[in-house]
């Protein structure tokens, strides 16, 4: 049937193109797999809209929306930081705290933000 393709290449920094993920199903021919890719860009919760969504799919402008951003996940929870409450369902940010503070401080990654678009 269809395979949910995302943005993010594994995200391994910026040794990908913010789309590389999207482009080498281009290079395989259409009836080569037995699934069709489904290329999803940008997520983000719109404030507007009410819900989740992309941009293919909302017309509002970026102050309007909350990027879905793992790396800035990763760093709110590394840094004991309020997680807005759009971001992900409450069970999950629990689980997803509970793991980060379970952690001891040599364990934990330091995510910096430099160019990045996401509030």
């Amino acid at each position: 049937s269809h395979q949910i393709v995302g943005r993010d290449h594994a995200g391994v920094g910026s040794y990908y193109g913010p789309f590389d993920a999207h482009h080498i199903f281009d290079q395989i021919p259409r009836d080569a797999l037995q699934t069709q890719a489904m290329k999803i860009d940008w997520t983000f919760w719109c404030y507007k809209c009410g819900g989740m969504a992309s941009a293919r799919t909302c017309p509002h402008d970026d102050a309007d929306r909350l990027l879905v951003s793992g790396t800035k996940l990763r760093k709110w929870l590394s840094e004991g930081a309020e997680v807005p409450a759009e971001f992900s369902r409450p069970e999950v940010l629990a689980v997803l705290r509970e793991y980060y503070q379970g952690l001891a401080a040599h364990e934990r990654v330091e995510v910096k933000m430099t160019g990045h678009s996401a509030r």
